[in-house]
């Protein structure tokens, strides 16, 4: 008896492990899983003011696109921003205490931030109070994770920035 109630239990979690073998997905849902989860990974970097636009390509007014080599970017964190990207283009007041540095390499807290959700992705715009200029950075990132960013100014001419949005590298302790 006790064999063929074990034999019957054997049998039974058997079939029940093979019962509950997950559907295969399609190649659709997928993608449509993957998208969401993007989707939802992009409104958490907005929503936390915690992400880096990573630079590829540069386009000044009234010049050709120019492809960018080096590692260029913006970092928000919380309440500062962290800029180390190039600059292309006139300028109408300079500040003549650092001749080498670029005026879109700065560190400074964020004056204002402002976010919309759009049908394609978000609007970010934030101002930032530089030393000697006020910057306005107008973000827009597509849920597929490209991004555009023009930056214009009170004392230089506005400059565009193709690239990508990305997560801040965790810090290592």
């Amino acid at each position: 008896m006790k064999t063929f109630t074990l034999t019957i239990l054997m049998i039974f979690s058997v079939t029940l492990v093979f019962a509950q073998t997950p559907e295969k997905k399609s190649k659709r849902q997928i993608k449509a899983e993957e998208k969401a989860l993007k989707t939802q990974h992009l409104k958490e970097l907005v929503d936390n003011k915690n992400f880096v636009f990573k630079a590829t390509s540069v386009i000044p007014k009234n010049e050709k696109t120019r492809s960018l080599t080096t590692d260029f970017g913006i970092e928000v964190k919380n309440d500062s921003v962290f800029s180390y990207m190039p600059y292309f283009g006139n300028t109408y007041s300079r500040d003549y205490t650092s001749f080498k540095d670029s005026p879109m390499g700065f560190m400074q807290p964020i004056e204002s931030y402002k976010k919309t959700k759009t049908k394609s992705g978000y609007d970010v715009d934030i101002r930032v109070n530089n030393a000697h200029d006020v910057i306005d950075l107008a973000f827009h990132f597509s849920k597929s994770g490209n991004a555009s960013l023009t930056a214009s100014s009170i004392n230089r001419q506005a400059i565009s920035y193709m690239g990508e949005i990305l997560a801040p590298a965790p810090k290592e302790e």
